[in-house]
């Protein structure tokens, strides 16, 4: 599991205060008990973990699915502050 998976199950445990060991890619978003405020405090949190911009709140059904757009944001990010330089 790379460390941004890794970082992006972790902020999805504390946002929905839940033990780590229980948020897996396929956990849905929705068992968790996670509403839209939720969401956006994720959003956040993945934001200042990555350096990116994070998107897609609205369609995420998984935790998955927070992991490939942390996984983009990453992405994006590098992308970013390398054409800076």
């Amino acid at each position: 599991m790379s460390r941004t998976s890794r970082k992006a199950r972790r902020i999805v445990a504390a946002v929905a205060m839940f033990p780590r060991q229980c948020i897996q890619p396929d956990t849905r978003l929705d068992d968790l008990g996670l509403d839209m405020l939720d969401r956006i405090e994720i959003v956040v949190a993945a934001e200042r973990a990555t350096g990116g911009f994070v998107q897609g709140e609205n369609e995420w059904q998984t935790v998955g699915d927070v992991i490939a757009a942390c996984h983009a944001a990453v992405i994006y990010g590098e992308c970013h502050h390398g054409a800076d330089t």
